[in-house]
């Protein structure tokens, strides 16, 4: 430990009997603070000088007109943009805009097209159309200005996004309205319809029943048919029921006669016995010429017997004999006569008598029937043919519309009945469902919200509510730990550029081992200075924040510490290439440290070496003490760093002394070539 100390005391003792190597020292000390200083102060608040960021604005935005109103987004979106000083909005014409962002006159460019109003109100259309807004942004120019551009067109499309959602909202939600006191007006008639459907739905059945009828009745349209042609037919022969009419009141205008008839028909009736005696009479006269036919033959007989030669008794008997034939035959004229007027007077009686009854007992009847069916004739019979002329009519010309009426009735019954019936009932279940899960006075309730309280909410339906656990008040600021340990890294590799990290031992009266620590506690001596500086230069030239400003202090001392130690371990261990190994490891550090950006933004290969880099500890400690500390955090943090000390020594002791000859050979030879030092 006394020749690590007496090395110690030699360097210092050596830099300060030169002048100009205590200034170099003094530089040293003081360089990398500069470093992080300007870098700091730099990124300060960024965010806060965006307006000198020039973007281009050309509105060509034509309008539309809603029911008769007119509306131009890309106007009012000028006039919000003109009243907006987060960026250098210069308002030009297309043709400008595009040029000025080619040659560098602008970061970018915001265009309005023609129909960007027309196409953003064409949500009330059948197919809306989204509107677009051309955002062209130059990349070459700087590598954050175009995100920053970007970020200020966002907000300008979302702004009017906000505008549009609460314009559309507001009708939206006073169309709510207006249905909401409507609905509330109609309710009366909406609950009329549910019971009506839900009777509708009872009355299925019957339906059902009238639908079998309807399909009934199609099958008897061929019948109903025919009988129309008889109706048809019926009309045609009206003029022969007229005829009949007129005939009938002949007839009626004929009854006292016909009962004349009558009368004179049953006197006739009274007179039949006298018929009888004729017949009696006629009896008598043939019994009695049959007698005297008895007595002429026999006198005749007797003439004979008593036969006398005399003429005059031969023509008596004569004239007897003629007289007898002509008896005879006169008996047999009258007994024909008799026999035919008895079958004569037998067949009149019988006319006379039925005819008499008829007179006597139907004719009264029929003489009413007569009496009646003349009144018909009157009466009834011509409305009973017009009705005869209008049904001929109606089967000309309604039959094949009822025809065609029955076959469509048919048809649903068949085809569409079960269908409907089946969404009746379905209606029917909704409604019940509908009212058994929804009560329609709280939905006109809801309607019948404020439109403009709704249509505010929407446009903004999140609050965000930011709740800053660590604060830290500028960009700046948040930015130090970064730059504080990149400053001390850059320090420390500083150190082992400018300084010479082995130590003269021409007698050989030291060890490896004292030559490492020796020269290491000059090179940390060093490193401190630098780490104290640069982190009071942070908090009091700078006025960096910081919660816990003494720990910033002490592990910023502990940082630098840790850094000298990597870095003149390299150098100390592998000679020049150790310097190289140090800018390699800087460069590999920024990318995966998650210092700048989230390491989980980067590449895999950064995210795997990232547990594995000083840097990452370093700056999570830093920030630990700048917006407050988590002890569980700062110990891991410090021991990891400890760790990347410990595996350097370990290094060193391991590595250094089977290397040293052949470091020193490499860096005579390099020196011989007189461009290495």
């Amino acid at each position: 430990m006394g020749k690590i100390w007496r090395i110690y005391k030699t360097d210092w003792k050596n830099i300060f009997s030169v002048p100009s190597v205590a200034l170099l020292i003094l530089a040293l000390m003081i360089l990398p603070s500069a470093y992080a200083w300007v870098n700091i102060k730099a990124m300060w608040d960024p965010y806060s000088n965006t307006s000198g960021i020039k973007v281009a604005v050309a509105n060509e935005d034509e309008g539309t007109e809603i029911q008769g109103k007119k509306f131009n987004v890309g106007n009012d979106t000028v006039k919000n943009l003109k009243k907006n000083h987060k960026l250098g909005w210069v308002f030009v014409n297309r043709r400008e805009a595009e040029s000025g962002v080619k040659k560098g006159k602008y970061y970018a460019y915001l265009i309005i097209p023609k129909d960007f109003s027309k196409k953003l109100t064409s949500i009330i259309e059948v197919n809306p159309q989204k509107p677009k807004i051309i955002f062209g942004v130059n990349e070459k120019i700087n590598a954050v200005a175009p995100k920053i551009a970007s970020s200020g067109a966002s907000s300008v499309t979302a702004q009017i996004s906000q505008v549009f959602v609460k314009t559309v909202g507001d009708a939206i939600f006073s169309g709510f309205f207006k249905a909401g006191i409507e609905l509330e007006n109609a309710l009366p008639s909406i609950h009329n319809v549910e019971k009506q459907i839900f009777e509708l739905e009872k009355a299925l059945p019957e339906i059902e029943e009238m639908g079998k009828k309807a399909i009934e009745l199609e099958g008897k349209l061929p019948g109903i048919r025919e009988k129309g042609q008889k109706i048809i037919e019926l009309e045609q022969r009206i003029p022969e029921i007229d005829q009949a009419g007129s005939s009938i009141l002949k007839v009626e205008a004929n009854l006292p006669q016909i009962k004349e008839a009558g009368d004179r028909v049953l006197a006739l009736q009274e007179k039949l016995a006298d018929l009888q005696r004729v017949n009696e009479i006629i009896t008598n006269v043939i019994t009695n010429m049959t007698e005297i036919e008895t007595n002429i033959k026999q006198g005749i007989n007797s003439a004979q017997q008593a036969q006398t030669p005399q003429t005059d008794t031969a023509k008596s008997q004569e004239q007897l004999s003629r007289l007898h034939e002509e008896l005879v035959n006169i008996h047999n004229q009258v007994n024909q006569t008799r026999l035919a007027l008895q079958q004569k007077v037998a067949e009149g009686e019988n006319i006379i008598n039925t005819a008499g009854d008829f007179f006597k007992n139907d004719m009264p009847v029929v003489e009413q029937k007569i009496k009646r069916a003349a009144d018909f004739v009157r009466n009834d019979l011509p409305t009973l043919e017009e009705d005869i002329r209008n049904a001929a009519n109606l089967v000309q010309t309604k039959l094949p519309e009822l025809e065609k009426a029955v076959h469509r009735a048919a048809d649903l019954a068949r085809n569409d009945l079960p269908g409907f019936e089946a969404k009746i009932r379905s209606a029917a279940d909704k409604i019940r469902k509908f009212e058994s899960s929804v009560n329609v006075n709280d939905l006109i309730q809801f309607l019948k919200h404020d439109p403009q309280k709704e249509s505010g909410f929407l446009s903004s339906p999140v609050l965000l509510e930011t709740k800053r656990i660590f604060p830290i008040p500028n960009y700046g600021s948040a930015m130090t730990p970064f730059y504080t340990m990149l400053a001390l890294w850059v320090g420390a590799t500083f150190l082992i550029a400018s300084l010479r990290v082995d130590v003269e031992n021409v007698e050989s009266e030291y060890k490896g081992v004292h030559l490492y620590f020796g020269r290491l506690l000059t090179f940390i001596t060093i490193g401190i200075f630098q780490a104290a500086i640069v982190a009071l230069g942070d908090l009091f030239l700078i006025h960096t924040y910081a919660v816990d400003k003494l720990w910033f202090v002490l592990l910023s001392i502990l940082i630098s510490v840790v850094f000298v130690i990597i870095t003149f371990t390299l150098c100390s261990v592998f000679g020049n290439i150790g310097k190289g190994l140090a800018i390699i490891f800087l460069v590999l550090q920024i990318s995966s440290s998650g210092a700048t950006f989230p390491v989980s933004t980067t590449s895999s290969f950064f995210q795997m070496i990232y547990p594995f880099m000083p840097f990452t500890y370093a700056v999570s400690m830093l920030r630990e003490t700048v917006g407050g500390m988590v002890v569980d955090v700062v110990w891991k943090d410090v021991l990891s760093l400890i760790a990347f000390a410990a595996a350097s020594f370990v290094l060193a002791l391991v590595l250094k002394k089977p290397l040293s000859k052949r470091i020193q050979q490499t860096a005579e030879r390099a020196r011989s070539t007189k461009i290495i030092p």
